[in-house]
């Protein structure tokens, strides 16, 4: 026996079929037995795994080669391969590259059992959300090119096309460069993270899938490639928040291709980082008045840029982890604010994103920055947006506590908007809650001015006051007094200003004698 027949004969003892992937990851030689009976395995020569091993456990195996260097092993890797229709054969793969054959890998497939009926696929495509988190992950572990597909098939969400829906998703999920990265955006939009190299036309897919629950329904597909080069931490979030923006809109609405929205957000990020530095937005301040006496309480400081729609600017530097660097900014212009001339009465209240307390960074610094001019923190309020994402409430609540043990006043924001507004209340350490606006709005309604009720007499036992915003009628107003809401804030008394105001104007234009109150009792 020859010295290579006898390698081959070991190399066939241990597994089933043998497998050459060339560096590019196809197959170029393929001997033994598939997982269907009779197939000839060369005839997968010049394709990919996908095309031998089904896209989900070609992703497996794919994900573990990324990390092969010349002379390591890897596996096993236990599989599941399609084999014939509906059935799927259990496998362990095993490889090896040789040191004198990089970057070509060998690998070795042992068949584990017989093929038996494959299991039920997931019900539900994902969510949007965690349509971008599987994004994120799969593009972090991908280095062959990849495109996102947005689908929309009008007619779909209609009556008896239940089945084609659940076709069109089977196919969706199939197409997916894992085999799972596909989402339901609405009951007719769809999106699918595909592999660069998968020549088969999703039209054609979901074409047939429908026509086969003879439902005439003709698809619309939008394919954007992505370039795996994209995995460094900010182009990632950069992806992420592109996506979000084309699933959130559609490309249509939007006016752009996926190319272009992330082209757009990576420019507008690096202005906004310059802007940051430079300091080249403007601070506007709203005020909050005491509802029975019309006096100034204190100003919200607002951020306002030149360009940009201000909430889509601060949604982008949350999501791309610019925030803490532009919170800190904010910080430093307020409390320039606070020194100026004439502003001895003035008092603050400074929005702060969680991402910002997620570290001792912004306490340290704001600390810092008022240890010549202590008096300035009994003149600050800090603002926690209460969405914001909060995960390790007991070192948020430190930090915060340690602001309040300095005499800077603590607010949770948007209070009543999420479920954990009771929990930020209880375990925070604050002194003010700010209603959301949509609470406000609906203050005639009957339950909700139960609800406040409750939420008045709660924060009077813990002497937190309550701050009411988008005020903008003099009914509201008085429906949040006859309530026991202690501020408001609003356009029924002033618009945010390029510079605090003292005085409110009375309701027919003359200015009200009351000034600005002195402390925040």
């Amino acid at each position: 026996m020859s010295k290579a027949s006898r390698f081959i004969s070991f190399a066939f003892a241990a597994s089933d079929l043998l497998v050459e992937l060339d560096g590019q990851r196809r197959i170029a030689f393929a001997a033994g037995a598939t997982a269907t009976s009779g197939d000839d395995p060369r005839h997968q020569i010049g394709r990919t795994l996908d095309s031998l091993l089904g896209r989900r456990a070609a992703w497996s195996v794919r994900r573990a080669l990324n990390d092969i260097r010349p002379g390591q092993r890897l596996g096993p890797i236990d599989v599941l391969v399609p084999s014939g229709t509906d059935q799927v054969r259990p496998a362990s793969v095993r490889g090896f590259q040789a040191p004198g054959m990089a970057p070509s890998v060998s690998l070795g497939i042992r068949w584990e059992g017989a093929a038996f009926a494959a299991p039920a696929d997931t019900p539900e495509l994902l969510t949007a959300d965690a349509f971008l988190a599987s994004t994120r992950a799969v593009m972090s572990d991908l280095q062959e090119p990849a495109s996102v597909a947005f689908v929309e098939l009008t007619g779909l969400a209609g009556v008896g096309s239940e089945t084609a829906r659940q076709s069109v998703e089977a196919v969706l999920r199939d197409a997916a460069v894992d085999g799972q990265t596909a989402a339901r955006l609405t009951d007719e939009r769809f999106a699918v993270l595909r592999a660069g190299d998968d020549e088969r036309s999703l039209i054609d897919l979901v074409m047939a899938a429908c026509t086969a629950e003879n439902l005439p329904v003709t698809p619309q597909v939008s394919e954007e490639a992505l370039d795996p080069s994209v995995a460094s931490p900010p182009m990632m979030r950069a992806l992420r928040f592109a996506l979000s923006n084309c699933i959130e809109q559609g490309l249509e609405s939007t006016g752009n291709s996926f190319s272009d929205q992330l082209a757009r957000t990576l420019k507008e990020a690096e202005q906004f980082g310059n802007m940051v530095r430079n300091r080249a937005f403007d601070l506007h301040y709203q005020p909050i008045v005491d509802l029975k006496t019309r006096a100034v309480h204190h100003h919200e400081v607002l951020s306002r840029f030149k360009a940009n729609d201000t909430a889509w600017v601060i949604r982008m530097a949350e999501e791309l982890d610019m925030i803490r660097a532009f919170d800190l900014a904010v910080m430093e212009k307020s409390l320039r604010t606070l020194q100026k001339p004439g502003a001895g009465l003035i008092k603050l209240a400074i929005n702060v994103s969680g991402a910002s307390l997620t570290d001792d960074a912004y306490v340290d610094t704001l600390l810092k920055r008022t240890a010549l001019n202590v008096d300035d923190r009994k003149r600050l309020l800090i603002e926690v947006t209460e969405t914001a994402a909060l995960e390790d409430m007991d070192a948020v609540g430190a930090r915060l506590q340690r602001l309040r043990q300095a005499g800077i006043k603590l607010c949770i924001d948007d209070f009543g908007s999420g479920a954990a507004s009771y929990e930020y209340l209880r375990r925070l350490p604050v002194d003010v809650v700010k209603l959301d606006g949509q609470l406000t709005r609906s203050v005639e309604d009957e339950r909700t001015r139960t609800m406040l009720a409750h939420l008045v007499e709660l924060c009077r036992t813990l002497s937190v006051k309550i701050v009411a915003e988008q005020v903008e009628t003099q009914a509201t107003a008085d429906t949040l007094v006859m309530l026991g809401v202690d501020l408001g804030q609003g356009w029924l008394w002033a618009r945010p200003s390029p510079d605090p105001i003292k005085v409110i104007p009375e309701l027919g234009g003359a200015a009200r004698r009351a000034g600005t109150v002195a402390s925040w009792g």
